[in-house]
């Protein structure tokens, strides 16, 4: 299954028609879940010295087979999408 098919799988579990309706709001609040779910943390920063990648997505997942998914990027989309494709590739739900 595609990156793309499965970030859109996971988006549906949670009522999106599809990935392109997902806010960032919601995209953290299910994250949210997820960590609280597995003792864990999320870490979502915007850092300005950085002139590429100034995105960073970070969840840790003590309970969860001691996952941990980071993803650098310049497009909050693109690491939304990554962390919902990793998600339903290691069925990680809330």
């Amino acid at each position: 299954m595609s990156f793309n098919d499965l970030s859109e799988k996971y988006a549906a579990r949670f009522g999106s028609p599809s990935m392109n309706s997902v806010g960032l709001e919601e995209f953290i609040q299910i994250l949210e879940l997820v960590a609280m779910k597995s003792k864990g943390f999320l870490i979502f920063k915007v850092d300005g010295e950085r002139e590429r990648n100034i995105y960073t997505f970070v969840l840790n997942m003590s309970t969860s087979k001691d996952v941990a998914i980071r993803k650098d990027t310049d497009s909050i989309r693109e690491g939304m999408e990554y962390f919902f494709s990793e998600l339903e590739r290691l069925a990680i739900y809330p």
